[in-house]
């Protein structure tokens, strides 16, 4: 529910469009079996649980959601859909049918420039319901997802003390980062979450392997929410997919087995869309790495019950081996108030990088000698001209905990809830990725990049170890502790504004994590040692 001045009350007869996100049967069981899966020596080790298992240990019974779509169907829902792992269902009805099942108005009010809608009550379900039934989503559309990239024109190289801040190519990361003697990605296949279609994304794609003499990526983009929704491209979201295809295949070493574009439907109501494609990514369980370069701030995630619905399909992912990396945000320390100059030391941070269940991506600007890494600070552009600081995100999570692999974090302050982010790549504009985008070379960054060189790079050693590597954060942590030379520990730089925000410092912080990570020492260290398998 959000809290604002209401114009008016939705008439009865005005469109609603609604997905319910029902529990599954032992939350508590499935995290368990999360950790299990990815702990050497446990006797669930390697035992990823499978789609066919998630339906009959984990997922909410037929009988239970029989008696959901029945009571929806009672209130004039039509258009009903069971998701096939049965944690959504989703509905089209009206203002009135959303009163009449819910038991909230729908309310009409200004937010800037825009009408938006909103419950002005939380959503209630009779008390037989109240066991099987999470959250109501799609009852507001206040606040959406945004995409995590910042675009400008190719900037000419800068040289500095530390090295050279200029733009790269995507086949130049595997270079940067030390991963040029790890296999390809070529045995992985990789998901990639859009709002919308990517087809100019493809073409884009195509042009890049292209000019770069690769084979061809076998690609194929699949409609996740409904069958009649909006899966056209969209002009402005086709190079921040742009930017992902190409960075992850750039960093993957040229090849992936598959990428699959997991498109959400872009008039979906609030962010419900984004819920049905990861969801839709987790129940295929094709993709090992799945990336994320969306985000929105985790506060209203919370409040509108997005959290709770998608940390359950995130704790799926992870039982079943499958990685989410997700982009921390380029919002500073002010995921939540940014629009407009920063809020001094009123911090906050995106979901959903705030969950426990993914790996958060952070920012730095990479320097560079020649073809080789030099340095890295944390990336801050400061303030553009509307007053937006464009920075790494990076803080405390108000409405995650905090996971037990991040209990020993020595940093000030101490961490009260989930920290992000888990580690960081090139971010800066300045230091961007240069990639085809209608056809010609645009300069992007934004931790919308630093996610896809993760992903792409992350890929190769689950292609080096036949994709038995689990969900790995636990593993970050524990490595980087006891084997510093994993990473390039970022030491420089600030997330916030005039004195604001969280500085950098040795070993792990707020504004990049641990750092990046050298992937020739991490590969060696993977050999070794139990890491995310």
């Amino acid at each position: 529910m959000f809290a604002a001045a209401p114009e008016a009350q939705a008439t009865p007869g005005e469109e609603a469009h609604v997905v319910v996100s029902l529990k599954v049967r032992d939350m508590n069981k499935l995290k368990a079996l999360g950790q299990a899966v990815n702990e050497r020596g446990n006797s669930r080790y390697h035992r990823f649980l499978t789609p066919t298992a998630f339906l009959s240990e984990f997922a909410p019974t037929e009988a239970q959601v029989q008696k959901v779509v029945a009571y929806m169907r009672k209130n004039g829902f039509v258009n009903i859909r069971v998701s096939k792992n049965r944690l959504l269902i989703s509905a089209d009805g009206t203002a009135g049918t959303v009163k009449t099942a819910f038991n909230t108005p729908l309310v009409h009010f200004r937010k800037g420039n825009r009408t938006v809608f909103a419950n002005s009550a939380p959503a209630e379900v009779p008390e037989a319901l109240g066991g099987t039934v999470l959250s109501v989503l799609g009852l507001q559309n206040v606040t959406r997802a945004h995409t995590m990239a910042v675009r400008g024109p190719r900037t000419l190289a800068r040289a500095m003390a530390t090295g050279t801040e200029t733009g790269h190519y995507p086949t130049e990361w595997p270079g940067l980062y030390g991963a040029t003697s790890l296999p390809t990605a070529s045995n992985t296949t990789i998901g990639i979450i859009t709002v919308g279609g990517a087809s100019q994304a493809t073409q884009d794609l195509n042009q890049f392997t292209q000019a770069n003499n690769l084979a061809t990526v076998n690609v194929s983009a699949e409609q996740t929410g409904d069958p009649n929704g909006n899966y056209s491209d969209d002009q402005e979201g086709q190079g921040e997919w742009d930017l992902d295809s190409q960075d992850i295949v750039g960093a993957a070493g040229g090849a992936v087995n598959q990428l699959i574009f997991y498109e959400a439907d872009a008039n979906a109501s609030g962010n419900t869309g984004l819920t049905q494609a990861f969801n839709q990514a987790v129940t295929d369980n094709t993709a090992k790495v799945i990336n994320v370069s969306l985000g929105w701030c985790e506060t209203d995630a919370q409040a509108d019950g997005t959290v709770a619905a998608e940390d359950q399909i995130f704790a799926a992912a992870v039982a079943q081996g499958q990685t989410f990396s997700v982009s921390s945000g380029d919002e500073g320390a002010y995921e939540c108030n940014n629009r407009g100059y920063p809020d001094g030391s009123t911090y906050s941070i995106s979901w959903p990088a705030s969950s426990p269940n993914v790996i958060s991506v952070g920012g730095t600007t990479l320097f560079t000698s020649g073809s080789d890494w030099a340095n890295e600070t944390v990336w801050n552009e400061g303030l553009d001209s509307n007053g937006k600081l464009w920075a790494s995100t990076g803080g405390i999570s108000q409405v995650e905990p905090l996971p037990s692999w991040q209990s020993s974090l020595a940093v000030s302050p101490t961490p009260t809830g989930r920290a992000v982010p888990d580690i960081s790549f090139d971010a800066a504009q300045g230091s961007g990725a240069l990639v085809y985008n209608y056809g010609q070379i645009q300069q992007i960054g934004g931790t919308s990049l630093a996610s896809p060189i993760f992903v792409g790079l992350w890929a190769r050693l689950e292609s080096a170890h036949s994709n038995a590597l689990g969900f790995p954060a636990a593993s970050i942590y524990s490595g980087v502790q006891s084997t510093p030379s994993l990473v390039h520990d970022v030491t420089s730089g600030n997330n916030g504004y005039q004195g604001y925000g969280y500085n950098a410092g040795k070993g792990w912080d707020y504004p990049t994590g641990w750092g990046s990570f050298v992937m020739s020492n991490l590969a060696s260290y993977v050999n070794g040692h139990s890491f995310g398998q």
